[in-house]
């Protein structure tokens, strides 16, 4: 009985991680929100879609660098879908063994499907963090991303290989040429 406050722990302290930004948390809460009305076919589709968008962003962004990747990308990405599809399974059988297939009785029609959602939620959370980390690498000048760019620095000194103060000098010099411009 004593893994059960372990496991939990253990969520907790990853979901802490991920939510320890503002846009993280709305990130978390909106994606959850989706997930958790859904059902399972949805969450696994959006945590497949979620991968996919990695994928393409991820090519679009060594291309960006000039580096080939395509294979290696492919690669990491049917991994990411093997190992992701595999957790959610079992989550969703477990689900099902711990719960069962019954209804709820004051939600008559709705199966219970609270930790398929967190799990879901989680994967699908960072795998938009890595979204976005790679569309700032490929056109640093989008709007929406821009307000992210701050916490992301670290994403992007990551898949740069970089040091963080190196992706900041670089965000900087385009902020003072854009500025220069007008």
């Amino acid at each position: 009985m004593s893994f059960i406050p372990q496991i939990l722990g253990s969520v907790v302290h990853r979901l802490d991680e991920m939510i320890s930004t503002l846009w993280g948390f709305v990130i978390a809460c909106a994606i959850g929100l989706f997930n958790f009305f859904a059902g399972y076919k949805v969450a696994l589709v959006v945590v497949l879609t979620a991968v996919i968008f990695d994928g393409i962003w991820g090519i679009a962004a060594a291309r960006k660098q000039n580096k080939f990747a395509l294979s290696e990308l492919m690669r990491d990405t049917l991994k990411k879908v093997g190992a992701y599809g595999t957790a959610l399974v079992m989550v969703m059988l477990i689900e099902n063994l711990a719960f069962g297939s019954h209804q709820v009785a004051s939600n008559e029609g709705t199966n219970t499907r609270f930790v398929v959602d967190i799990v879901a939620t989680v994967i699908s959370a960072v795998e938009f963090w890595s979204i976005c980390g790679n569309i700032l690498i490929v056109y640093p000048n989008a709007v929406f991303f821009r307000l992210l760019k701050s916490p992301l620095i670290g994403e992007i000194a990551r898949k740069l290989k970089m040091s963080e103060d190196q992706v900041k000098e670089i965000f900087d010099e385009q902020d003072k040429k854009k500025s220069d411009k007008k």
